[in-house]
């Protein structure tokens, strides 16, 4: 395509000036001239991206709650000879990130993917006489989202800078996996501990203690991106006939709870919740 252009161009400018070039006004040859520069710089700026492979990880779990403060974003980007290669991030129907493709439009560079898709054809009645043909593509769609690593590799690319986007929404590349919705973490530091840390996302981090309004001791957990790892959940008091009960958790999982009378610790049992009855128990008195 290039060369047919710049052929046609070349054999336009020598029809025009033909071997007498230089008996041309120079107005009218360097008219010429730029305007055939011009041409050729249009062509060679023209460039057709190829997708030389789409890969998606499979599915990563994320905690649920924190579904929606993830951020879509371009991971890396990575360039050698005459390849580039987008690593993204992304929250998506578990079954939607099958296919990928790419589209170049003018200076955006916009990255699909989709589910696998199929084309249908069939008849539907509009009356008693009259039936009309439905040709449309249906993807069929998992009931949960999920976290993904996809990756383009593109051969082609001018070396400049594109926008982004993907599936038509602008994507950048960032080193935040959460949206950003605060300014300045938030915490308190008692005796030199720092605690109950709130970072930029709004997401519990490290050692949160919480006391009840009379200040008795009501949690004293970890957490992980606003989930609870290990620690203390939740204490209650003066019931069931014990004046305490500790329920206890390690790697997200419930284990253990304590029961105490008269300030001695006299027993304890697994547990699979808060709410959970003790089993397996040790009876220390």
């Amino acid at each position: 395509m290039k060369e047919s252009v710049l052929a046609q161009s070349a054999h336009i400018i020598h029809k025009i000036v033909g071997n007498d070039y230089m008996k041309l006004p120079h107005k009218t040859f360097y008219f010429i001239i730029t305007n055939f520069l011009l041409v050729s710089a249009y062509c060679f700026s023209q460039i057709n991206p190829e997708l030389v492979s789409y890969n998606t990880s499979q599915c990563k779990e994320v905690y649920f709650k924190n579904l929606n403060k993830y951020q879509d974003r371009i991971l890396k980007t990575i360039k050698a000879d005459d390849f580039q290669t987008y690593n993204l991030f992304v929250i998506a129907n578990c079954s939607s990130t099958e296919v990928g493709a790419i589209e170049l439009k003018s200076d955006t560079l916009n990255f699909v993917f989709h589910g696998i898709r199929e084309y249908k054809t069939y008849k539907e009645k509009k009356n008693d006489s009259t039936e009309v043909v439905i040709e449309e593509w249906t993807e069929e769609l998992a009931d949960c989202d999920c976290a993904f690593n996809i990756s383009y590799k593109i051969k082609g690319l001018n070396d400049k800078e594109y926008k982004t986007t993907l599936n038509g929404k602008e994507i950048t590349e960032s080193e935040h996996k959460f949206k950003i919705v605060r300014e300045n973490p938030s915490f308190k530091i008692i005796d030199k501990d720092t605690i109950n840390y709130i970072d930029i996302y709004g997401l519990k981090q490290g050692l949160h203690i919480q006391n009840r309004k009379d200040g008795k001791l009501f949690s004293r957990i970890n957490y992980l991106d606003d989930e609870k790892i290990s620690g203390l959940a939740k204490t209650y008091y003066n019931l069931d006939g014990f004046d305490k009960i500790e329920i206890y958790m390690d790697n997200k999982e419930f284990t253990i709870s304590k029961y105490y009378k008269n300030s001695e610790m006299i027993k304890i049992c697994d547990t699979d919740g808060i709410f959970a009855d003790g089993t397996n128990c040790k009876y220390l008195k």
